[in-house]
């Protein structure tokens, strides 16, 4: 019994530091800086020119993946993945 308490606190520490990925802090016209404030730093960005795209996974979430699109720095669509086809929320 002690090792499956032990685990179990072992199993909440980790995931109660876990970084709490909310899509709902973002909304469009936020500056990249704002998105970083709120969501914090990128696992990946990729885009070309005035285009950019920022890619989040949270941590205690793995099988959930957010994309922040942004236009000249600004967002101008976000969401799950394979909502980008969507158009802008």
């Amino acid at each position: 019994m002690g090792r499956f308490a032990a685990c179990v606190v072992i199993v909440l520490l980790m995931t109660g530091c876990a970084p709490w990925i909310s899509i709902d802090k973002i909304s469009p016209g936020m500056s990249k800086a704002e998105v970083f404030q709120n969501m914090g730093k990128p696992q990946s960005a990729s885009g070309s020119g005035s285009q950019e795209y920022l890619w989040y996974t949270p941590i205690n979430r793995p099988w959930q993946r957010y994309y922040v699109h942004l236009v000249n720095g600004k967002v101008e669509s976000y969401g799950p993945l394979g909502s980008e086809q969507e158009g802008p929320r």
